[in-house]
């Protein structure tokens, strides 16, 4: 086994940009609505972009002051301090960006340093921890240049180096692709829901939009709207059949607790119903509650948390594809409970409705207090918020038409966690040089 060289960061690398502490301010201007996008320390997580939502703008004349030099694909950035001190990922695009604060971008020297092959090696326990050790600060921690520079890495031979680079980046697209899609496919699922039960203009009986077709409408005196023909008002509780509670159990085995489960919380649901990085944790409850196992068909429903600026109230699905992504069976915690259906096939229906209210916010209005922690008032919420009921055989065929695009989603998300624990499997061992490649 060929033993890696030891090379200071300093001495494989053409520059490193350096824009910590400028603001628009500093630079006599001002944030803007739009135009060239700020990457800053708070969008980097998990080797990739995150927080896009939050990305601030400035327009072009602030850039060319910002940046004497541009950012180029293949770039690599590192938090320099605070929470996200060690975050990092490669910038593989050719958008022109600023800078932001508490980032470091890094340019490799091809000819020692394959920037693909960094960028996998800043994901590797052995980076981080050097990075932890370096760090200095009394409240906030963090690297200064001169330091991060010094840093030792150990890089096999140039080849090997780009082998390692272009499967990490190969992985890397990959599950960027299929969070790409994920995006689309719900975004699809929300608009659809808006255009049939929102704008009303579900198929018709010859598959035209009902309302902008003249489809009837009748006015509704509780909802004090126009809704189609045949459509009425009603309550959430029409439609559930049955909730179970939660259950945290106990960490290890102890007397009757020995089930094995995963627990989804709410932190969780961004892991269920998005990207985020899947961390629910396994626990052990009493085998007599095992009633409490999820089931395909299942809604979750965050009934105890949130904040001033989040109300409670959050909701994830259970289907198919769910359940295939964890070895245990699943709970959900003793601040969430499940519900499941009366009809099943009303169930994504009955999802994005949970999350159109969820979203205008609603349900701050049905929130109590205890000890702090904001509850929802699930009973009283479902029992008197005033919903419009639409057609039964309309909701039947909006579940059917959204059905395969969530099994999509939830089979995307399972490919990209046997590709992600394929990296983190893999990648250190050809570094190490433990595995090699076929010549």
């Amino acid at each position: 086994m060929k033993k890696n060289n030891e090379i200071m960061l300093k001495d494989c690398i053409k520059l490193i940009i350096d824009h910590r502490g400028k603001t628009p301010s500093k630079l006599g201007g001002d944030w803007a609505k739009t135009g060239i996008r700020v990457i800053s320390a708070l969008n980097i997580h998990n080797g990739t972009i995150d927080n896009e939502s939050q990305i601030r703008c400035v327009d072009k004349e602030l850039y060319k002051k910002w940046m004497p030099d541009d950012i180029e694909r293949n770039d690599c950035f590192i938090a320099s301090e605070g929470a996200s001190l060690g975050e990092n990922c490669i910038w593989d695009s050719d958008e022109k960006i600023v800078l932001g604060q508490r980032l470091y971008a890094i340019r490799a020297d091809e000819n020692v340093l394959d920037a693909w092959y960094f960028a996998a090696y800043m994901q590797t326990s052995t980076f981080r921890q050097q990075i932890e050790q370096i760090s200095t600060g009394s409240t906030v921690f963090g690297i200064s240049q001169p330091t991060l520079l010094n840093v030792k890495l150990k890089l096999p031979d140039i080849v090997i180096q780009q082998y390692v680079g272009a499967l990490y980046k190969s992985i890397k697209r990959k599950i960027e692709n299929n969070n790409k899609i994920n995006v689309e496919l719900d975004s699809m699922s929300k608009t659809i829901y808006d255009y049939w039960f929102l704008q009303f203009e579900f198929p018709n009986e010859d598959g035209k939009p009902y309302k902008s077709s003249g489809g009837k409408m009748v006015w509704n005196e509780e909802l004090r709207r126009e809704i189609p023909e045949g459509w009425k008002s009603g309550r959430l509780n029409q439609f559930i059949k049955q909730d179970k509670g939660g259950d945290w159990g106990k960490e290890f085995p102890e007397g009757n607790y020995i089930k094995k489960v995963t627990c989804l919380r709410g932190a969780d649901f961004p892991s269920i119903c998005g990207n985020a990085k899947l961390e629910a944790p396994e626990r052990f409850i009493n085998e007599k509650n095992a009633f409490k196992i999820l089931k395909k068909g299942d809604l979750i429903i965050e009934i105890s948390g949130g904040s001033p600026t989040q109300s409670t109230g959050r909701i994830c699905y259970i289907n198919t594809n769910v359940l295939r992504r964890f070895r245990n069976e699943l709970i959900t915690s003793n601040f969430c409970k499940a519900i499941n259906l009366i009809d099943e096939d009303f169930m994504y229906w009955f999802y994005n409705l949970w999350c159109k209210l969820y979203d205008s916010g609603v349900f701050f209005k049905y929130e109590g207090k205890t000890t702090g922690i904001k509850n929802l008032l699930f009973e009283m919420l479902c029992r008197d918020y005033p919903i419009i009921i639409p057609d039964a055989d309309v909701i039947k065929k909006y579940n059917n038409k959204i059905e395969k695009l969530f099994e999509v989603i939830q089979r995307n998300l399972l490919e990209n966690e046997e590709l992600s624990s394929l990296r983190d499997f893999l990648l250190p061992l050809l570094m190490n040089g433990q595995v090699g490649f076929k010549e």
